[in-house]
């Protein structure tokens, strides 16, 4: 499926919020405008997520930047394990069935 890409005003009012706090996020290096020259937008789905995850952390649990940016890479790292794990299972499901 194709890559959607938002532009800073895009994502500041789809996740209604503040301009400041995208500029903390970057900051921080928790967010980063990662969408090619040719695209309509800065940001990725992927970066909209992050946006998405941090402020829920943010709102509901208090957490701060810092600690964002950990959970915000070991969410990803956990994500992309499961994703590898989920293929190698499916190719010892596949030599199991060849053989």
């Amino acid at each position: 499926h194709a890559v959607k890409y938002y532009t800073r005003s895009q994502i500041v009012e789809l996740l209604e919020i503040d301009d400041v706090f995208l500029i903390s996020l970057e900051r921080e290096d928790i967010v980063l405008p990662d969408a090619p020259p040719e695209s309509e937008g800065e940001y990725s789905e992927r970066m909209l997520e992050r946006v998405r995850v941090a402020q829920n952390l943010v709102r509901d649990l208090e957490v701060n930047l810092p600690g964002v940016a950990v959970i915000v890479r070991l969410r990803e790292e956990m994500v992309g394990l499961r994703h590898h794990m989920e293929s190698l299972l499916v190719k010892l499901g596949q030599k199991r069935g060849a053989s």
